[in-house]
């Protein structure tokens, strides 16, 4: 038995009732409608990073859909299962569609299966799945309806797309990274000692004792780069799609060590990503590398070192490769250089279009014919995260010819993305037009804008309260599709034609969400205060049952992400998920759940998040009863990881909440600093200077901040009535404790709901524990803010 398991059960038999599950509710308990607990938690989905694949000629969609599982004893809260299967695959399964007729095929030969790719020529589709217990590389034949595993060798496959397996242009090779010999084959970290590490010890050092180490104990490498070696590491090879057989095109001890990989047009080149490497110790800022390869054959080329991983795409918008020759495009420092292969050789890289400036690093393509290239300029990184976005376009020719701006109305749109037809080359059903994804400022909805570079006019195509997202179109332009949902539509594949003017739905993967009642949503504004004494616009969002309406002022939960803006959940299906529970959970049983914009300062930068929090949410808070539609007297507030942190914060400085349920949070800023894990690992350091909590120095150099900025150091000041929820298995679940403890010690109203053996995320939990927690919080609600039935409590 673990430690933790060791005390969360002793905290049982001192405090039996922790340990006592809810009664479970029977359907009476509940109003009509209300979302099935078990469908909560057990709705298909796409997988939260999944790309949709188009058959070549336009007439097939495949893609993944997860059915969590339902009974199972495997963590998925791990980031992968100890076979090398990335947890969030489990319940995977792939299915293709006919778009003309709809008709459905799954291809999946047990286990879980993702990432398929379509052939050349449409006859087959490439994949990774564990059938076998292993991740490894199969491949369905489309007209046999048999799937094949064409290699025993395990794949390393990543938590995001990107390593997906690609073809020769001729579909006659596959190229994928396979998992490396030796102590990083597998992502997840050994457990038990090693073989040549007998007595199970490893020593750490620092300052003038790490030099001092004797040549048997030489420094190991970083913590957080042996981590992204364990995950990322791959030896890629070129298999034969017909025999199986493999040869090494980038061993897993290059120079540059192999992560991804894209192949050129031609098939000549293949270029990849290396593994991430921190940036330092103290900042969770992470690079990697650009390099080429010959496919046969050949020493890896460096193309550019210490490109900045992007917040958005991990792995999308480094470098895109030319739709039809073999050139690239790819950002050195801030500016974007175009790289000429087509001799069999690297030419000196060219600048493109110096004189317009930083390159946004997010819009890396090639127009259709690929005359030119596309990027954003005028870039603005308004959001702290070393991730600007573009408040421009530019299509530049690689003749040399003058660069075409077109400035996006930044007042009234934000950047999201210029739609793709694939990930080389810009969707233009016209051959010249640029469309592009934003959202609108003052609604949060999304847009479809296209511009026309010829004239420089812009016309808005399509533009509504919902989530777009994954546009693909395979390499055609007369259509593209794209993963569509809103508040009252469940998530599918809808197929758009070139001008938005229509969309048909072509897949249906749950049709028990069709029955489901939900409610709506509506945004309003509010002035804040922010962090640098500045005045700012806010957007917030209720969610409001099925039935409700302004002016009924019910009892609500508020929640929020501090430093983002969630209300963008509310173009989302049921209004989404904000703290790992649906939002329909609790709207369908007549709560309405508030959605804040909680902007905080720079994330490196030193700051006071409990301040700055409580500043930015209360004027939303009081604004959505003025407006109606809360009640004041009936509020509680809750929030999930770093808002779990925030939740347990805003406690601390206000009493207008009569309930609040902090998940997976960390309360003590200053006591968890220094913790590590085995190898040295301190992710809490990195996290508190240069992350979220936005102290930006060490606790010995502001104690104070430290202290003034820990909800368990102001345990004292907490009235709200607290449901601390959280897994034991959670790396933070040692400050749940602690926050606990502290409100027992001093007699506030508090519980704590330890789940033995969960992780961080509460969906990713077993079925049984989720639906207890979820139930858990309802009765919490129900006690602290009475019956949603009841009328409004009027002062």
């Amino acid at each position: 038995m673990n430690t933790i398991v060791r005390l969360a059960f002793v905290a049982a038999m001192v405090f039996p009732t922790a340990a006592t599950a809810i009664p479970q509710q029977s359907p009476a308990d509940d109003p009509p409608g209300a979302l099935p607990y078990d469908l909560a938690f057990g709705m298909a989905a796409f997988l939260w990073d999944t790309q949709f694949a188009v058959s070549a000629d336009g007439g097939f969609v495949a893609y993944e859909v997860r059915v969590p599982p339902a009974d199972t004893t495997a963590n998925l809260d791990e980031r992968y299962q100890p076979n090398g299967t990335p947890s969030s695959m489990v319940g995977a399964t792939i299915r293709y569609t006919e778009m003309a007729t709809r008709r459905t095929v799954e291809v999946c030969p047990g286990g879980a299966c993702w990432r398929p790719v379509w052939s050349p020529a449409g006859t087959a589709i490439a994949f990774f799945s564990d059938a076998d217990g292993l991740p490894q590389l199969w491949v369905h034949d489309v007209a046999a309806g048999i799937s094949r595993k064409l290699s025993d060798e395990p794949v390393k496959p990543k938590l995001w797309h990107g390593d997906e397996p690609r073809w020769s242009p001729d579909g006659s090779t596959l190229y994928v990274g396979f998992a490396p010999e030796g102590r990083f084959r597998n992502p997840v970290r050994p457990a038990e000692a090693r073989a040549d590490n007998p007595a199970g010890v490893v020593v750490l050092r620092s300052g003038s004792e790490t030099a001092a180490a004797p040549e048997a104990e030489a420094p190991p490498p970083t913590p957080m780069t042996d981590h992204y070696a364990r995950e990322h590491l791959v030896a890629v090879k070129a298999i034969d799609a017909a025999s199986g057989e493999t040869r090494v095109l980038v061993p897993q001890d290059a120079e540059i060590p192999a992560g991804t990989l894209r192949l050129s047009a031609s098939g000549r080149w293949l270029g990849y990503l290396s593994t991430f490497r921190p940036e330092s110790d103290t900042t969770q800022s992470t690079v990697m590398d650009v390099a080429v390869v010959p496919t046969a054959g050949g020493e890896p080329i460096p193309v550019v070192r210490n490109v900045p991983l992007t917040r958005n795409d991990y792995f999308g918008v480094s470098y895109a490769w030319h739709p039809s020759d073999d050139r690239l495009v790819y950002l050195d420092g801030k500016r974007l250089h175009l790289l000429d292969l087509r001799s069999g050789s690297p030419a000196a890289p060219v600048p493109l279009a110096p004189e317009l400036g930083d390159v946004a690093p997010t819009v890396f393509a090639f127009t259709r014919e690929g005359r030119a290239a596309v990027m954003g300029v005028d870039v603005i990184d308004d959001q702290g995260y070393g991730d600007p976005r573009p408040r421009a376009i530019a299509v530049v020719p690689l003749d040399g010819g003058p660069p075409t701006t077109f400035a996006l109305d930044d007042d009234r749109w934000t950047y999201d993305q210029v739609l793709k037809a694939d990930e080389r080359t810009a969707w233009q059903p016209d051959d010249e037009s640029i469309s592009v994804l934003v959202t609108e400022r003052a609604t949060g909805d999304k847009a479809i804008l296209r511009y026309d570079p010829a004239t420089d006019d812009s016309r808005v195509l399509w533009k509504a309260r919902a989530r777009l997202v994954n546009l693909t179109s395979g390499g055609s332009h007369d259509f593209i599709v794209g993963q569509y949902e809103d508040m009252r539509t469940p998530s599918n594949i809808f197929r758009f034609d070139a001008d938005f003017s229509a969309r048909e739905r072509i897949s249906h993967i749950d049709p028990r969400l069709d029955d489901v009642e939900v409610g709506t949503a509506e945004v309003f504004e509010t002035t804040v205060p922010l962090h640098d004494g500045t005045l700012a616009t806010v957007k917030t969002a209720v969610l409001l049952p099925p039935g409700a309406t302004r002016g009924d002022r019910l009892p609500a939960l508020v929640t929020m992400y501090p430093g983002s803006d969630i209300t963008r959940r509310a173009a989302d299906f049921g209004g989404g998920s904000v703290f790992t529970v649906p939002n329909l959970v609790f709207t369908s049983r007549g709560y309405a759940v508030v959605l804040c914009d909680l902007t905080l300062g720079p994330n490196e930068q030193a700051g006071n998040p409990i301040r700055d929090m409580v500043d930015v949410l209360l004027p939303q808070v009081y604004r959505a009863a003025e407006l109606g539609y809360v009640d004041l007297n009936r509020l509680a507030i809750t929030g999930q990881s770093f808002g779990g942190y925030g939740t347990g914060s805003i406690i601390t400085r206000t009493n207008i909440f009569r309930a609040a349920v902090p998940i997976s949070g960390i309360f003590d800023l200053f006591g968890t600093y220094g913790r590590i894990d085995v190898d040295g690992g301190g992710f809490f350091l990195a996290w508190s200077e240069g992350g979220q909590a936005r102290m930006g120095t060490h606790p010995w150099a502001d104690v104070r901040r430290y202290l003034d900025n820990s909800p368990y150091y102001n345990a004292d000041k907490i009235a709200t009535p607290v449901l601390i929820v959280h897994g034991t298995e959670d790396m933070a679940y040692h400050d749940a404790g602690k926050l606990f403890s502290a409100l027992r010690r001093l007699g506030k109203p508090a519980q704590l709901a330890s789940y033995l053996d969960q992780g961080h995320v509460i969906s990713s939990w077993r079925r049984s524990s989720a639906i207890d927690a979820a139930r858990r919080m309802v009765e919490f609600y129900r006690r602290h803010l009475g019956d949603p039935a009841s009328r409004p409590i009027i002062p």
